[in-house]
């Protein structure tokens, strides 16, 4: 249990309390091969699959076999997301991948995927070149720590790297996926800016990183992308064809498979009752068991293919993307010069991170960085200081052997003044009517479903902020109330400053929920921190239903969130963020941030915690003691704010901790024991 505690000084503690019979950890999580499930909840499958099916009718009944054994040759772009390690993944385990798909989807005789399934038709291709028609090997490589990935910030891999999809697969290979997930894709008709598919790098391909994997993480994530389910989808159902996978041709499945047992027959609504499909690409048992399409998933494949996804299989697409066969490859593919940043609007002062993506291997980078610190750099992703206000240009060459490329881009730096916020107390109980509160702003990047206001439901009537996810189809999508700056400076210095709201939640289905994400920026709202997660069993505080949540008053719930380390910031910006998950309405009230005296803790009803840590705040010693009767060895470590180890103070401390050195932070501690 986690125990945060009003201390500060430069550091940030992780106290770990172990008994005699050694470290009491929490499991990880399950790992999850596939997180189609999680991010493609019914209600948005349900709107892709009325168009799907229809397109499936419409083959069978008009006999259309004269296009659906054309070969639909498919170009790819892998963009290969990295932070200089091992996921930094070869050319030819790239190269390997694509070989795999094509056996998988082609059912290559000689090869694993020559099973007993059937040809879909379906080829794959690297795109030989980029959107604006120049010569590439289709990929794209880029330095950045989003490579430890979470799927709710996918839309951040589209803003460092995104080729036009109608035109192209964008396939994205990461370091990890949150939770041990292998892999996640987008089904048809999902929003363009959502589209592609995301694998772990051990898991691409069957060579280099992935030597102990066969491929099929791709073959089954594509599946997906092209309109399939996994055959375990809806579990035994009713209907082998109307409901499940909506595929006749596979057996119904209770779950999925993990293991290749071919006696497994989990479902016996079947006729003929035919056991689970375990060589099916489409659930989950290891890649050395897959090998087998169907043909009902061909015709789901083909529909995708005349429906939705009409464009990026065509002969005039496969020409000027250079996968036709008549295409010559030049004797080299020049450097092209290309970068971007997420951050280019900031404040005086800001840091700038540029992410080098040049194509065909450049070997020298030579940067121009009018108003910025340095003012030229020859890094590869360099790393910017702007002290001066104003927009400002940016200059890359980039050279190989080959020869250089030049890319300027005008005004593409923005930088502003930070200025002041306002001063607390600050609340907002949306009661006059007037939303977004002044000052506030509303983020809708779907331009759909939002924030706001609310009289059916409130904490303190007659008003709550609210927001719809029941109804909300773009999942994925993260909808935000964005408070004004801030002048956390002007509380109470001796306050035990904290932000404080009432929400209220249910979800429409067990298996899925929104979240709520309470973030904070000292940067002009650049870059923001997490000071507050909730998903889950830790959102709801209501019945799971299929109607409309409307909170009574006992289904409300207060959270406080400690900001006592920034009481100092002048100028930041806290945004609450909902990210939705096909779950049910979301609501906001009675946010406030003042500051009381200090009680003591951040959670006084965890007092009893064994260990005590004073003097608040500390300096440069905290003393270190436990509770009478307490005789179990305590091990003390000390962590920055990612995680990294900074200091080891062994099992036995000491009563004494000597804190010179270490970083600004604060202290929290976590034991194996319970709340008592």
């Amino acid at each position: 249990m986690l125990h945060a505690f009003l201390f500060m000084k430069r550091l940030l503690l992780s106290f770990l309390v172990f008994t005699q019979s050694g470290l009491f950890a929490q499991n990880p999580a399950t790992e999850q091969p596939c997180l189609f499930d999680a991010l493609n909840p019914p209600a948005t499958l349900r709107a892709a699959e009325a168009r799907i099916s229809a397109a499936v009718a419409q083959l069978k009944s008009s006999n259309a076999t004269e296009n659906s054994d054309d070969i639909r040759l498919i170009p790819v772009v892998v963009h290969v997301i990295h932070n200089g390690g091992s996921e930094n993944i070869s050319k030819a385990q790239i190269e390997r991948q694509i070989e795999i798909l094509n056996e998988d989807f082609g059912k290559l005789p000689g090869t694993p995927g020559d099973g007993a399934g059937v040809d879909t038709r379906v080829r794959f291709c690297l795109a030989n070149t980029d959107p604006q028609g120049r010569c590439t090997d289709g990929i794209v490589r880029l330095k950045t720590p989003l490579t430890t990935h979470q799927p709710v910030d996918r839309a951040s891999l589209k803003n460092l790297s995104f080729w036009d999809n109608t035109r192209y697969l964008n396939i994205y290979v990461v370091k990890t996926i949150s939770n041990g997930v292998g892999g996640y894709s987008s089904f048809p008709y999902a929003p363009p800016e959502e589209d592609g598919l995301v694998v772990r790098h051990n898991l691409f391909g069957d060579s280099g990183t992935a030597a102990a994997a066969g491929g099929r993480t791709a073959t089954h994530e594509i599946g997906h992308w092209l309109g399939l389910y996994h055959t375990f989808n809806g579990g035994c159902g009713q209907d082998t064809c109307s409901d499940g996978d909506y595929v006749c041709d596979t057996p119904p499945a209770a779950n999925p498979n993990f293991t290749c047992n071919l006696n497994v027959n989990s479902c016996g609504n079947d006729n003929p009752n035919l056991p689970d499909q375990v060589r099916n690409y489409m659930d989950y048992t290891p890649d050395d068991c897959k090998s087998i399409f169907t043909q009902g998933q061909k015709d789901r494949i083909t529909a995708t293919l005349d429906t939705v996804r009409t464009h990026i299989w065509t002969p005039d697409n496969v020409v000027v993307t250079g996968c036709d066969s008549a295409y010559m490859e030049p004797p080299v593919c020049l450097v092209v010069a290309d970068f971007v940043t997420l951050t280019p609007q900031v404040c005086l002062e800001g840091i700038v991170y540029f992410i080098d993506r040049s194509l065909n291997s450049a070997t020298s980078w030579q940067w121009l960085f009018p108003g910025g610190m340095p003012a030229t750099s020859t890094l590869q992703n360099p790393t910017i200081t702007y002290d001066t206000l104003g927009t400002f240009s940016v200059t890359l060459i980039a050279t190989n052997a080959n020869g250089s490329d030049t890319l300027f881009l005008e005004n593409y730096v923005q930088v502003t003044e930070p200025g002041i916020g306002q001063s607390l107390p600050f609340s907002a109980n949306f009661d006059d009517g007037v939303f977004p509160p002044t000052g506030a702003e509303i983020y809708n990047p779907d331009l759909g479903i939002h924030w706001e206001l609310d009289s059916l439901a409130a904490h303190s009537p007659p008003y709550a902020a609210r927001i719809d996810n029941l109804v909300n189809v773009n999942y994925g999508t993260r909808d935000e109330i964005v408070l004004p700056f801030l002048n956390l400076s002007t509380s109470n210095p001796d306050s035990a400053l904290s932000l404080i709201f009432w929400w209220a939640y249910a979800r429409s289905d067990p298996n899925y929920s929104d979240e709520l994400i309470v973030q904070i920026s000292k940067d002009c709202g650049v870059n923001y921190t997490n000071i507050l997660t909730k998903s889950g069993n830790a959102l709801v505080t209501g019945p799971t239903q299929t109607t409309p949540f409307i909170p009574t008053a006992a289904q409300w719930r207060k959270a406080t969130v400690n900001l006592f380390q920034y009481r100092t910031e002048e100028y930041v910006k806290i945004r609450f963020v909902n990210v939705t998950d096909g779950g049910n309405r979301l609501y906001l009230d009675d946010i406030q941030i003042d500051g009381g005296l200090v009680t003591g803790t951040i959670e006084p009803e965890r007092a009893a915690f064994p260990v005590r840590i004073f003097p608040n705040p500390a300096f440069e010693l905290v003393r270190v003691q436990t509770e009478a009767g307490w005789n179990e060895p305590i091990h003390i470590r000390v962590f920055d704010t990612l995680g990294r180890l900074l200091r080891d103070y062994g099992p036995d401390p000491g009563k004494t901790l000597d804190l010179a050195g270490l970083p600004a932070g604060l202290i929290f501690s976590k034991s194996n024991q319970p709340d008592r």
